[in-house]
């Protein structure tokens, strides 16, 4: 007879203070109200969600949550479905975050990476939809499209607008490069096609799908 199965001890082990655990930010997401009455799609110029037809709150709910093992990752590689850059993540079942959704946006917050995004000043779109960690250059081309002119960093408000100081900046309708460091930024795919809920009355940890958030609605 086998050992039997601790929920409250795999808990453990995934989690805050388990071996395995890592930090993620969980925004739920809700629909979007800009969607066309005749088709249900997005309005690709809505500046809450940018065509994408979900919202987030400005606020996550913090948890902590572990990759998948090996053999659920590499399953999910070769299922047909795989996506480069996807995780599978596995939650323990007394995470705050536990119950995430598909479409929901996840962030990690234990890593970073550097981006560099073309953003067009003035434009209701212009917004970073990414979680920044700090901006480090800011650039456009001159009117004659011979020379570069670089401008002040603007602030990053808690949505993702920016403002603007009395510094060097870009005049309305001027497409500019914006760089600087982000925290990785995933959405949730869904749940794990073999995941189980439950097991004679345990509520088991769940397996999700993440994907990069720059896929997301392509």
């Amino acid at each position: 007879m086998g050992m039997p199965f601790s929920v409250g001890a795999f808990n453990q082990f995934l989690g805050q203070n388990g071996q395995i655990g890592q930090a993620y930010a969980w925004y739920q997401s809700d629909a979007c109200p800009c969607s066309d009455k005749y088709s249900g799609q997005a309005l690709p110029d809505c500046p809450l969600c940018a065509g994408k037809g979900k919202i987030y709150p400005a606020t996550p709910v913090d948890g902590v949550a572990a990759l998948a093992g090996q053999s659920s990752q590499k399953a999910w590689m070769t299922s047909g479905q795989y996506e480069t850059g996807d995780l599978v993540l596995t939650i323990p079942q007394d995470a705050p975050i536990y119950e995430m959704g598909q479409w929901d946006r996840v962030t990690a917050l234990n890593t970073q990476q550097v981006f560099s995004l073309v953003l067009t000043a003035g434009s209701p779109l212009e917004k970073l939809w990414t979680s920044v960690i700090g901006l480090t250059k800011v650039f456009w081309r001159t009117p004659d499209g011979t020379a570069i002119v670089y401008g002040d960093l603007p602030a990053v408000n808690p949505d993702g607008t920016l403002t603007w100081g009395e510094g060097v900046s870009p005049e309305a309708g001027t497409q500019y490069t914006i760089t600087g460091t982000k925290k990785l930024d995933y959405y949730c795919w869904g749940m794990y096609p073999t995941n189980r809920n439950f097991q004679q009355g345990l509520q088991l940890p769940r397996k999700v799908i993440l994907r990069d958030w720059d896929l997301f609605s392509r």
